[in-house]
């Protein structure tokens, strides 16, 4: 059983857990979103992985809690366009996403249709496998309710849960 915490409103909360839930079947996930309301009640819970969407400047009164789950969960996924903390990306394993050049995921192109994912930093996945630089072109289907930054985060979890990348989201 492996937690994921993830700093997110609740709409990209509930986005990416529908998406892992449907597609990672062989292992209990358990999600928990990571709120000013919530904070203090999970400082004590290890994190297989924490998702930072949500700028972190709202827990300004809580920095030493954060640092501490930060510290102790073994992957970091952060959104680099809304938090740029030069300590954060220097925690082990820690994964940046967003649309700028400087981020570990970014998008090399976007359309209606699809988006061109780019993985460019070199990290192991949770059985110890390399995960290599890649650039992946994902279809997104006309139903699609996903926002980009939603797309790179599920794209992230596949890479650390080591299964296939899905060709259509």
């Amino acid at each position: 059983m492996s937690f994921i915490g993830i700093v997110a409103g609740k709409k990209c909360f509930e986005n990416i857990k529908k998406k892992i839930t449907e597609e990672i079947k062989d292992e209990t996930i358990n999600f928990i979103q990571i709120n000013l309301r919530s904070i203090e009640n999970i400082k004590n819970i290890k994190f297989e992985i924490i998702i930072a969407e949500d700028n972190l400047d709202k827990f300004k009164n809580n920095q030493e809690i954060l640092k501490k789950i930060f510290e102790n969960t073994q992957y970091l996924i952060i959104n680099t366009d809304r938090n740029v903390k030069e300590e954060i990306g220097k925690m082990p394993n820690t994964i940046t996403y967003g649309l700028n050049q400087k981020a570990n995921i970014t998008v090399s192109s976007i359309s209606d249709t699809n988006i061109l994912v780019y993985w460019q930093k070199n990290i192991q996945d949770r059985e110890g496998n390399k995960i290599e630089i890649e650039e992946r072109r994902i279809k997104k289907e006309e139903k699609n309710a996903l926002k980009t930054y939603e797309i790179l985060i599920i794209y992230a979890l596949f890479k650390i849960y080591h299964k296939s990348i899905i060709e259509e989201i």
